[in-house]
C-alpha cells in the first residue's frame, strides 16, 4: 500500500512536540510492515527536497510565510497539495491520505476533493483543549472550524485516547463508526542504552544522590508547568536536595522563571530548553521521575518515554493518562493543584526502592502494549489492511522441497518466495524527475552515472533516464548506490525486467517478445526480482515490470 503522511512536524524536517515523533516512527514501522510511505511536512533552511531515512520518504515542501498562522498554515497546505499530485502524476495514486492535526487537514480536504483518495485524520489534541478547555474567538475559533471540515471530510478520524474521541463526538458530531482510538507508542530500545547518571546530572550543577525530578512538554498552561512550580516549595521541605528539571520551551517560560525567583526555589530548578536524541534519553535515564501535571493531556507520550527509560510518572487523572496509568502499580495519579503534585512527588521519594518497582512496571506495559509495530497493525487496520503475518511453513510432497509461503493479501509484491535463485541477468531504468520545478538534475544524473559505471555494469541513456544491464545482484547493488548519492534534489524512478537468453545482444537490436510469450515463463524470476527489491528501497516507483523495456 501506498500511503501519504501530511504532517508540520517530524524529527527529520522541523520538530516542535510529540507530533513529531509520533509521525517519524508510525512511518517508520509502517515501511518495516511492507507499504510505501511518504511524509510530506516543512522544509528546514539547509534540508533537501526529498530525502529517504529508514526508507521512508521525506518530501520537504517549501512554502512563503504568513504573519498570521492560521493563514501561514494553509499556505503550508498548498505546498503539500502541490507536491502530492506532482509525486502521483510520477508514480501513481496514493492509497491512503494521512493527515495529522487541524495544521493538516486543510491539505486532506483538498487532495480529497480533487482526486477522491481514501482520508484519514489523526487527531492528536483539540484547540478546545489547547485554550484550557474554553472557546475563546479570533484565531482559535478559525482553528475550530478546520477542525471540523477536517473530521467532516475524513473518512475515518483516529483520536489517540478515549477521552480525545469522547470530546471530538461531543464538539464536532462526528458518529461513532468513523472514529477509532489508536494509543500513542514509544522505541524502548532507544532507551536500552548505559548512562553514568552522575555525570549527566553533575553537568547541570546537580549532584550525583539529589533527586531529580523531570518535566517535558511545552511550557504552556494546558502542560500544568506553573503547579509543578508551586509545589516545588512543599517538595523541598520533605526533600530538600531535589532538583527540578524542566525540558521544552513555550510562551510560560519567563513567567515560570520570574515565579521560581519570586518563590525563592530557583536553585533548584533548570531550564533546559528543547532537547532531543541521545540527550533527551540520558536525561530521562538520570532522573528518578517524570511529572506530568497537564490540565488537559489527551495521551501524553512522554509517560511512554518515561515508562521505556525505567522511571515511575506522576501524572493528572485526567484524559489519556488516566486510561493506561495504574496508580500505585506504574506510577501515582494526581489532580492537577499545586498540593497534589507535592504529595505526588513526596510520596514517591519516600520510598524510593518501590518507585524503582514501578517503573520496571511501567517498562512492562511499554513492551506489551505500545510498541510503535502494534500501533502500525492498528493504523493499517484503519487503513483497511490485514495486519502481515510472519511466514509459515507449507507441507509440500517428499520429492519437493518444502517452501515459505507469504500471505499474498498482506504483501502482494511478495507471492510466493522461493529456494535461493540462480543468478539471473535484469534490466533496470532509472527515470529521473527533479523535485521542484527549475530544480537542475544534471548533477544527480551524472552521480548516478558514475555509481553504475564503477559496478562494471552495461551502460546507456536515454534522455533522463539510465538503462543497465547485469546480473541481479549487481543491478540490485548498483540500484542501491544510486539513491544514496543523488543530492536531494531529484526523484528517481525505477522499472527492472529479466532478460532473456535471446536478448543478450546491445539494447539497439534488442527485440521485444510478446506480452503472452514473455510474462508466463518469466513469472518466478520476476517475483525473485521483487523479493530482492521492497517497495521502499525502488524509491518512487512501486512496480516491477516483467515485460522487457521498451
Amino acid at each position: 500500500m501506498r500511503i501519504a503522511v501530511l504532517s508540520w512536524e517530524s524529527l527529520h524536517s522541523i520538530a516542535v512536540g510529540g507530533v513529531a515523533s509520533h509521525v517519524t516512527e508510525l512511518a517508520a514501522a509502517m515501511q518495516r510492515k511492507g507499504h510505501s510511505v511518504h511524509v510530506f511536512t516543512r522544509m528546514a533552511p539547509g534540508q533537501k527536497y526529498h530525502e529517504i531515512i529508514h526508507d521512508v520518504h521525506y518530501h520537504r515542501c517549501p512554502y512563503p510565510g504568513h504573519p498570521d498562522f492560521v493563514d501561514d498554515m494553509n499556505n503550508m497546505c498548498r505546498a503539500m497539495v502541490d507536491r502530492v499530485f506532482a509525486v502521483e502524476d510520477f508514480i501513481g495514486p496514493f492509497d491512503v491520505i494521512h493527515a495529522h492535526d487541524w495544521l493538516t487537514a486543510n491539505a486532506m480536504i483538498w487532495i480529497k476533493q480533487g482526486r477522491q483518495r481514501f482520508s484519514v485524520l489523526t487527531m492528536h489534541a483539540t484547540e478546545y483543549a489547547r485554550c484550557g478547555n474554553t472557546f475563546p474567538g479570533g484565531r482559535s475559533a478559525r482553528i475550530r472550524d478546520q477542525e471540523r471540515a477536517g473530521t467532516y471530510w475524513a473518512d475515518r478520524v483516529i483520536a489517540v485516547s478515549k477521552a480525545a474521541q469522547s470530546e471530538i463526538a461531543w464538539m464536532y458530531e462526528v458518529p461513532a463508526w468513523k472514529t477509532t482510538t489508536i494509543y500513542n507508542g514509544v522505541s524502548p530500545h532507544r532507551f536500552n542504552q548505559n548512562v553514568d547518571a552522575g555525570a549527566v546530572k553533575a553537568r547541570f550543577s546537580i549532584g550525583p544522590l539529589d533527586p531529580m525530578v523531570l518535566f517535558c512538554g511545552r511550557l504552556e498552561w494546558q502542560k500544568g508547568p506553573d503547579l509543578l512550580i508551586e509545589a516545588i516549595p512543599s517538595v523541598l521541605h520533605a526533600q530538600g536536595s531535589a532538583k527540578f528539571v524542566f525540558l521544552g520551551d513555550g510562551g510560560m517560560r519567563g513567567q515560570l522563571e520570574n515565579r521560581a525567583r519570586q518563590l525563592g526555589v530557583m536553585h533548584a530548578v533548570r531550564f533546559l530548553g528543547f532537547r532531543d536524541g541521545d540527550e533527551l534519553v540520558k536525561l530521562f535515564k538520570a532522573s528518578e521521575t517524570v511529572c506530568v501535571p497537564s490540565r488537559n493531556e489527551p495521551f501524553g507520550i512522554v509517560v511512554l518515554e518515561a515508562w521505556a527509560a525505567h522511571k515511575p510518572v506522576v501524572v493528572s487523572q485526567i484524559g489519556g493518562p488516566n486510561e493506561y496509568v495504574t496508580h500505585e502499580f506504574n506510577g501515582l495519579k494526581i489532580f492537577p493543584h499545586p498540593s497534589s503534585v507535592a504529595w505526588g512527588l513526596t510520596t514517591l521519594f519516600s520510598n524510593f526502592d518501590r518507585a524503582r518497582w514501578m517503573g520496571h512496571n511501567g517498562r512492562r506495559a511499554v513492551e506489551e502494549r505500545f510498541t510503535w509495530d502494534m500501533i502500525a497493525d492498528q493504523t493499517a487496520a484503519v487503513y483497511g489492511v490485514q495486519p502481515v503475518q510472519a511466514p509459515v511453513a507449507v507441507p509440500r510432497p517428499k520429492e519437493a522441497p518444502a517452501e515459505v509461503q507469504w500471505p499474498v493479501e498482506a504483501q502482494p509484491a511478495v507471492a510466493a518466495a522461493v529456494g535461493k535463485p540462480p543468478a539471473k541477468r535484469v534490466r533496470a531504468r532509472l527515470s529521473l524527475r527533479p523535485c521542484a520545478a527549475g530544480l537542475p538534475v544534471g548533477d544527480s544524473l551524472a552521480a548516478c552515472r558514475k555509481a553504475l559505471a564503477h559496478a562494471g555494469l552495461r551502460l546507456w541513456q536515454r534522455g533522463l533516464s539510465l538503462i543497465v544491464e547485469g546480473d541481479l545482484d549487481a543491478v540490485s547493488a548498483a540500484v542501491r548506490r544510486c539513491y544514496a548519492v543523488v543530492d536531494g534534489t531529484s526523484y528517481i524512478r525505477a522499472t527492472m525486467s529479466p532478460v532473456r537468453p535471446a536478448e543478450k545482444r546491445p539494447l539497439a537490436a534488442a527485440k521485444t517478445p510478446d506480452r503472452a510469450e514473455a510474462a508466463a515463463p518469466l513469472r518466478s524470476l520476476s517475483e525473485r526480482i521483487a523479493m530482492r527489491f521492497p517497495r521502499t528501497i525502488l524509491g518512487l516507483q512501486d512496480e516491477i515490470t516483467t515485460g522487457a523495456l521498451a
